[in-house]
């Protein structure tokens, strides 16, 4: 069950003072009840949305709503931008194309997922050369 949305920070103060907050006078019943009597011209509130607002007073010290995040997904554009500048230069690492597009680091990496890809180091090694075999025999 969530918050009801339609109460404003003072109808959620009003309701702390109902609890009588800090001496705990009164159940969530009562308060349900005398907020309704109160506030007729509003629909009624659950036991639930009372607890709700004193929890979240209790562990915030504040009834406001805290803003949600903005969503960090990329459009199409971007992904298809991201898609465009790996297939141009393929050795450009992640990083870079992060730098470059101004684009979180790890929003490059979901992208690559996304298109079944996979960010790789190139690791340069040395050849074997027909001689490695017997060296190594000789070694152990």
């Amino acid at each position: 069950m969530e918050m009801v949305v339609y109460l404003t920070e003072m109808h959620k103060i009003t309701i702390l003072q109902m609890i009588g907050y800090g001496g705990g006078t009164r159940t969530q019943a009562e308060v349900v009840r005398l907020f309704q009597e109160k506030y007729s011209e509003l629909p009624p509130i659950s036991e639930g949305t009372v607890s709700k607002i004193e929890k979240h007073f209790r562990e915030r010290e504040h009834v406001r709503q805290l803003k949600k995040k903005p969503s960090n997904k990329l459009s199409d554009d971007q992904k298809l931008d991201v898609m465009l500048m790996l297939e141009e230069n393929p050795h450009t690492s992640s990083r870079q194309t992060a730098s470059a597009l101004n684009i979180s680091h790890y929003s490059i990496l979901r992208v690559l997922t996304e298109n079944q890809m996979q960010q790789y180091k190139l690791v340069p090694t040395n050849k074997l050369a027909e001689d490695d075999f017997d060296r190594r025999i000789l070694f152990l």
